[in-house]
């Protein structure tokens, strides 16, 4: 019998709609790997003319959560597949495949009570660690000047944050019946 896979991963973008926004970068880490970043200053070929151009980061970044079973994401069933879906049809590329998703967010949302159901709340309250904070600038002077060392940092945001991600996802998955015998890769 085949092991089932299990990924953690984060996207982050100029907005947080798809339809005034793009993709600048996301990262997929599988179970205790190292993440893979898929960043668009590296893979759009007119990045430098054309930062609206995020067709050329989705289809990279959709084959490598595709040879994961089960991805997890915080405020994933909100934001990120959303987004993605978004994305792709706007591009006209084959729809996200249906993988199942287990989403922390929903789990601290109704199992626990936060003022607030964010990554960097449910953090702290697990002691998972601080989620590092980055100032609102970096995705203006990145989507819009294309700045390269504001994609670094962003990149390196998005590498914090699914690491963080994956610790948080171990600390709840005992409030959760969705993290089966199946789904606990992590």
């Amino acid at each position: 019998m085949n092991q089932v896979s299990c990924c953690c991963f984060d996207l982050e973008c100029s907005s947080l709609n798809a339809d005034f926004g793009v993709l600048l970068c996301g990262v997929v880490k599988g179970a205790g790997k190292k993440g893979v970043v898929f960043r668009a200053d590296e893979l759009n070929p007119s990045w430098k003319t054309r930062r609206s151009d995020d067709r050329w980061l989705l289809k990279p970044l959709v084959e490598e959560l595709s040879r994961y079973d089960i991805w997890v994401a915080y405020n994933g069933s909100r934001f990120d597949i959303p987004f993605l879906r978004s994305r792709l049809a706007h591009w006209g590329l084959s729809p996200l495949p249906s993988h199942k998703l287990l989403d922390p967010c929903q789990v601290i949302r109704t199992k626990m009570k936060l003022s607030y159901n964010s990554l960097a709340a449910a953090a702290g309250l697990l002691g998972a660690g601080a989620k590092h904070q980055v100032n609102g600038r970096l995705w203006v002077r990145a989507t819009l000047d294309g700045d390269p060392q504001a994609m670094q940092q962003i990149v390196q945001h998005c590498l914090r944050d699914v690491s963080l991600l994956e610790k948080v996802c171990r600390m709840v998955k005992p409030y959760s019946t969705s993290f089966n015998a199946w789904g606990s890769a992590l």
